[in-house]
């Protein structure tokens, strides 16, 4: 073969292989994950808790301040979600099991802060 016969094109190929990498995960895991996320969300913004309600309630009285109280809800929501996966895969709490109860109250938050960051960015990426 000829030197000008053979066209090498690796970002093009890179590309392409990220691609086929990323369609195998999205497809197996990320619809998987982003399924159950918005079924648990659905479920707390239908059972909204108390505190999320009452920043509902005021919000029509505090207009300025609605945008504020609508991101105070969302972390609430999350909050729920996260709590909601938490009971239902109870193993995941061997991640922050401690003996220290102060300790353990550290690991889940960290874990729970973790779980939030991914929850948005699988909603992220979906979205696109």
């Amino acid at each position: 073969m000829e030197k000008d016969e053979i066209v090498l094109n690796f970002e093009q190929d890179l590309n392409e292989i990220a691609g086929l990498i990323w369609g195998y995960m999205d497809q197996k895991y990320i619809r998987v994950i982003k399924s159950k996320i918005d079924g648990y969300r659905g479920e707390c913004e239908a059972n909204l808790c108390k505190e999320a309600q009452l920043l509902q309630a005021l919000m029509p009285f505090l207009p300025e301040e609605s945008n504020i109280l609508q991101m105070i809800i969302d972390a609430l929501i999350y909050n729920d979600v996260i709590d909601k996966s938490l009971e239902e895969h109870q193993e995941l709490s061997t991640l922050y099991r401690d003996e220290n109860k102060e300790r353990q109250q550290i690991k889940k938050l960290v874990y729970k802060l973790i779980m939030f960051k991914l929850i948005k960015t699988i909603e992220n990426v979906s979205e696109k």
